[in-house]
C-alpha cells in the first residue's frame, strides 16, 4: 500500500474521534461521573491511574491526555474543541505508532519528518 503522508494523515482522523469517544466513556465509567468533563473538577483534576486499567489521565485547562506512557497510546483532546488541531493530531499520530495500534513502515516518513508531518496533517485537516 502506497498512501501519500497526507492520506496517512487524513485516515488517522477517524481514529483520533473513535479514542476521544473511547476516553469520555473510560472516563465516565471508571470514575463514576455523570459527564466526561467531570474530570476537570476536584477531586478528579489530578494526575492519576485510571483505576483498574493499564491508563492514565492528567487533566489540563479545559481538556485531558488519556495515555499508557506520556509518549505512547491514548489522545489528548479539549473538551470545548470537537475536532483535532494541527499539534494534537501530530501527537496522536506519534502516539498510535508509538503503541503499535497505526504500523511504524507506513508512517515512517510523518513520523521522521516534521515538516511532512506539519504540511500533510494542515492538508489533511482542510474541511474538518
Amino acid at each position: 500500500m502506497n498512501s501519500s503522508p497526507v492520506e496517512l494523515a487524513r485516515s488517522a482522523i477517524p481514529l483520533w474521534y473513535a479514542n476521544v469517544a473511547w476516553a469520555k466513556e473510560l472516563l465516565v465509567r471508571s470514575f463514576n461521573l455523570k459527564d466526561p468533563q467531570d474530570i476537570l473538577r476536584a477531586p478528579n483534576r489530578r494526575f492519576q491511574q485510571i483505576p483498574n486499567t493499564c491508563w492514565f489521565v492528567r487533566p489540563h485547562g479545559i481538556g485531558v491526555h488519556v495515555f499508557k506512557t506520556p509518549d505512547a497510546g491514548g489522545v489528548d483532546f479539549d473538551f470545548d474543541k470537537p475536532h483535532p488541531d494541527e499539534w494534537r493530531l501530530a501527537r496522536f499520530i506519534e502516539a498510535q505508532v508509538n503503541d503499535g495500534q497505526l504500523p511504524f513502515e507506513l508512517y515512517r516518513q510523518l513520523v521522521e519528518d516534521e515538516e511532512v508531518m506539519k504540511s500533510s496533517i494542515q492538508e489533511a485537516l482542510r474541511g474538518v
